[in-house]
């Protein structure tokens, strides 16, 4: 048998071919080899899938004396990446099948398929040798396979276009004593209960929006290698909604959060996951791609939202009448961003997608400006998501955060590869539910998580609509409504498993609230009084471009983190564990 390249650290020369029969063969390593060439392409946007080889059905006893798996094998890709930020999306993996059939089994909704490694031959047409993960011990794959089971391996390939190619491939089993039965995995209590806070997230969603804006996730999420178990620490997760200057507010909020974990501590340290919408996206990527402290990433805002907001009485009227086009000179937000990039990464032109080992994931959102009404929003990534192919993978760090707070009226669009996106705003202000899609695609849903920690930019007083030329204000005011997410939230995340009914999510939001009044008005030289009635609201927080409120939603700021200080310690508490 011809022996594998370096990086093997199995002399496989010394092994012996497994028996169609191994459970009355020694224990040891043993390997199952395939010499057959096969090649797949996919068509569509589905993953394709074909059986590459697989074992005769498994009883009992055999099943009980397999210890491991390791997959080796010698291929290629199509020889060619569109973009390669967005990675190779060819790989190779186990299936449990069921009887004849060629399918994958599925057990409570979860297909019965493991990633053993992704196709790293990317980009050429020669053949080379790469290696799978190890799968050993109490692996979900020795969970749920069952007698008469096969196990099988299957080449993938997902989007249109994409290729593998492969030639040989060793299976290393190793095989030891039968063990007593392994309870098979719990995939039935997360499943509901992933299923059931998506169902409420689109139920609210349609209710308030259109369908298209409701976060789902990718049609690869229900397989069981996203389910297996894990030892990692658990996740702590940051979101911040959109508001213009207001996000002042919600750096003070993170501050008070910060340090009382520790002063000298960076947010990109703490959190494992940022995500943020318009303004709050700016913050986002300063705080976790720029990895700047919170007090730097103040200064910096402060500066930005001086330079950018301040212009001529004479251009505001323009605008006032929508005369001129947008409110404010995007293009010195732009100078701004790409200056602060060039600081901290030594390149204004710096991508968006960092790939180093233990970064802090950072994303975005933005919306398409031919669809604003109908698409999920795009995200923009600082990683890459193994369930989803990233819209605009290559995009720089200063696109994406001019991007996400390209808002209408105040900034011109942006133009990335063949679209131009805008303000993210427009589709999720908070973008909790998009956090909570890109933590479960990311990391799974049996990661075990910590804190959700929302921090918004201020509850505004209330809009109405009184005429028609408020109804603009009063629509804006509603897409852009983020306690309604906060709502949905509070009670879905706290109740989600694994670590059920344990508080893991907090929000941060400055408010105060004017309970509802009466006021005694009287006409006709007092001869008719009438009472109107004044609902229950809050204190003005500015516009989203109000320099001047500012001052006084930073001194709302200040008596909001002491009349939460025990909402505070709670969450420090959370990220400290």
């Amino acid at each position: 048998m011809p022996s594998l390249p370096e990086f093997s650290v199995q002399q496989l020369d010394a092994l012996t071919p497994l028996p169609d029969d191994f459970s009355t063969v020694k224990d040891g390593r043993y390997v199952i080899k395939t010499t057959d060439s096969i090649d797949q392409e996919a068509d569509g946007p589905d993953v394709k899938t074909k059986i590459w080889f697989q074992t005769k059905p498994l009883d009992e006893t055999e099943i009980k004396r397999i210890r491991g798996l390791k997959l080796y094998t010698e291929s290629h890709d199509q020889g060619y990446t569109s973009d390669p930020n967005a990675g190779n999306w060819t790989w190779f993996e186990y299936a449990i099948v069921e009887g004849p059939s060629d399918h994958a089994k599925v057990q409570d909704g979860i297909r019965l398929v493991w990633t053993s490694h992704m196709n790293i031959r990317e980009d050429t047409e020669e053949y080379g040798w790469s290696a799978g993960d190890d799968f050993r011990d109490e692996h979900d794959l020795f969970r749920a396979i069952q007698p008469r089971d096969s196990l099988a391996v299957r080449i993938c390939a997902r989007f249109a276009g994409w290729q593998i190619f492969a030639r040989t491939a060793y299976l290393v089993v190793d095989l030891g004593p039968a063990r007593d039965d392994l309870a098979p995995p719990p995939y039935a209590e997360i499943v509901s209960q992933v299923k059931s806070i998506h169902e409420t997230i689109a139920e609210v969603n349609n209710s308030l929006t259109s369908s298209g804006l409701t976060p789902s996730l990718p049609a690869g999420f229900y397989r069981a290698d996203n389910f297996q178990p894990t030892n990692a620490a658990p996740l702590r997760v940051l979101s911040f909604d959109g508001g213009g200057v207001r996000g002042l507010s919600s750096l003070m909020l993170l501050k008070a959060v910060m340090d009382r974990i520790s002063p000298n501590k960076k947010p990109c340290e703490i959190f494992d996951m940022i995500g943020g919408t318009s303004t709050g996206g700016l913050i986002a990527i300063m705080l976790g791609r720029l990895e700047m402290t919170v007090d730097e990433c103040i200064q910096k805002y402060q500066d930005f939202m001086t330079k950018v907001f301040t212009i001529s009485w004479l251009k505001r009227k323009a605008s006032d009448w929508h005369i001129g086009g947008d409110k404010y000179d995007a293009k010195i937000l732009e100078s701004c961003i790409k200056e602060v990039v060039k600081d901290r990464l030594g390149d204004e032109n710096a991508m968006l997608l960092d790939d180093r080992e233990g970064a802090c994931k950072v994303f975005v959102t933005a919306v398409r400006k031919d669809a604003v009404d109908n698409r999920a929003p795009v995200l923009l990534r600082s990683y890459k998501n193994p369930l989803e192919l990233s819209e605009q993978a290559g995009i720089e760090v200063w696109r994406a955060a001019r991007a996400t707070s390209a808002a209408p009226t105040y900034f011109d669009s942006v133009p990335t590869g063949d679209i131009e996106l805008v303000d993210g705003g427009l589709g999720a202000n908070n973008p909790l539910g998009w956090l909570w899609n890109e933590v479960l695609s990311v990391f799974g849903p049996t990661r075990p998580t910590n804190c959700f920690l929302s921090i918004g930019t201020g509850i505004p007083k209330n809009v109405g609509i009184n005429g028609l030329l408020s109804l603009p204000s009063a629509l804006a005011s509603a897409a852009t409504n983020s306690e309604l997410t906060h709502i949905l939230f509070r009670t879905l995340l706290d109740a989600y498993a694994p670590t059920s009914v344990t508080h893991k999510y907090w929000r941060l939001n400055v408010s105060v609230e004017i309970p509802a009044w009466d006021e005694q008005k009287s006409e006709y030289l007092g001869l008719k009084k009438y009472t109107i009635k004044h609902l229950d609201n809050y204190e003005d927080v500015g516009e989203l471009d109000d320099l001047i409120a500012v001052k006084k939603l930073e001194d709302m700021t200040r008596g909001y983190i002491k009349a939460q200080d025990d909402v505070i310690s709670q969450c420090v508490k959370a990220l400290q564990l």
